[in-house]
């Protein structure tokens, strides 16, 4: 800091007094005061003033210098509000204090973005595990078809089989980019989406088409009973109902079945999704929708992952849906999506 900006920054204070002086001096002289004495005086305040003066500059050269040393010398200069020297200046307290409530801030934004990263690049490391699967069972199917039947009689069947087999296996690959790839969308769904008027049969037809495969392979039977329209993104949507799909089959009972129906209401339109698989254990229905929690069921299946009901509720909650869950544990499991309903629609 130097002298000439510690003036400047006074010269407020200077200016009061001197014009504080002037008025003491010319009241003084009003008075009958002797002209020395007034003169006396002057010299003492003028005194007193620079002697203030210089030990104010020494002593805040001293904190500043020390500051910008510590600021230089750390590695983490958002720690800066507690690193600085103690003052008893009022105003350096101050600061200080925001430049904490302001470092905390910073603090806890970084941390919550290196906790997503780790997250993110844990999950990533997982679905490069499991996407491993899929992709060797693809090879070893090749490999054995390589391996020409006897008659042709019995090689139609059996390539139509590995067709068949390589067709899941490929379909399980697509299952676990969408995921990924929708999951790194999930932060910024509003640049992603259109929301417009959606059947929701079209959409349960066209996700149930997809995992026809899977369905078929598990011997479930799905029952749809939907005709009502609601305004969403259908795309996004597919992408939830599939997931919801998913989970219905991963822990399905024997005779399996999927029920897809909606009921209208007041202010909503609640489709469900009814399964009578294996349900839920009630300690682990608070916990479904939070982020690579697998529950009891989860653990008995190598390759839960705890992404699928998170993720949906993350879009869910992104297209103004709400995603509820009930279930029985033996018994089966509900999932209803309820869809807003607006008295007001613009139509672009």
């Amino acid at each position: 800091m130097k002298p000439s900006a510690f003036i400047r920054d006074k010269c407020l204070l200077l200016l009061l007094h001197f014009v504080c002086m002037s008025i003491l001096s010319a009241f003084l002289h009003i008075t009958g005061y002797p002209d020395a004495n007034i003169a006396l005086i002057r010299i003492f305040w003028l005194i007193i003033l620079g002697a203030w003066l210089l030990f104010t500059f020494l002593q805040r050269r001293k904190f500043f210098r020390e500051a910008f040393r510590i600021l230089e010398n750390t590695n983490e200069r958002f720690l800066l509000g507690e690193l600085l020297p103690d003052s008893f200046y009022l105003e350096d307290k101050l600061y200080r204090e925001m430049l904490r409530l302001s470092n905390k801030s910073v603090i806890e934004k970084i941390r919550l973005l290196e906790d997503a990263q780790k997250e993110y690049r844990e999950y990533l490391e997982s679905w490069v595990h499991e996407i491993k699967t899929p992709v060797s069972v693809i090879d070893l199917l090749c490999e054995n078809a390589k391996t020409p039947a006897k008659d042709s009689i019995t090689a139609l069947p059996s390539i139509k089989e590995t067709l068949r087999s390589i067709r899941l296996e490929n379909r399980k690959i697509e299952n676990s980019v969408d995921l990924v790839l929708y999951h790194a969308r999930s932060e910024e769904v509003y640049k992603d989406y259109l929301i417009r008027e959606t059947d929701l049969q079209e959409a349960l037809y066209e996700a149930l088409e997809k995992e026809h495969l899977l369905l078929i392979q598990n011997h479930i039977r799905a029952e749809v009973s939907c005709h009502e329209k609601v305004y969403t993104d259908k795309k996004w949507i597919v992408f939830i109902i599939n997931q919801l799909i998913l989970n219905s089959v991963k822990y399905r009972s024997q005779a399996p079945i999927i029920r897809f129906y909606t009921k209208k209401q007041k202010d909503t339109i609640v489709l469900t999704i009814e399964d009578n698989g294996t349900g839920i254990l009630p300690e682990d229905l608070p916990r479904i929708f939070e982020k690579g929690f697998t529950g009891s069921n989860g653990r008995n299946h190598e390759k839960a992952t705890g992404m699928g009901l998170y993720l949906c509720k993350k879009l869910c909650d992104r297209l103004g849906i709400t995603l509820a869950v009930q279930s029985e544990y033996g018994e089966g499991t509900k999932i209803l999506l309820a869809f807003p309903v607006s008295s007001y629609i613009v139509r672009v």
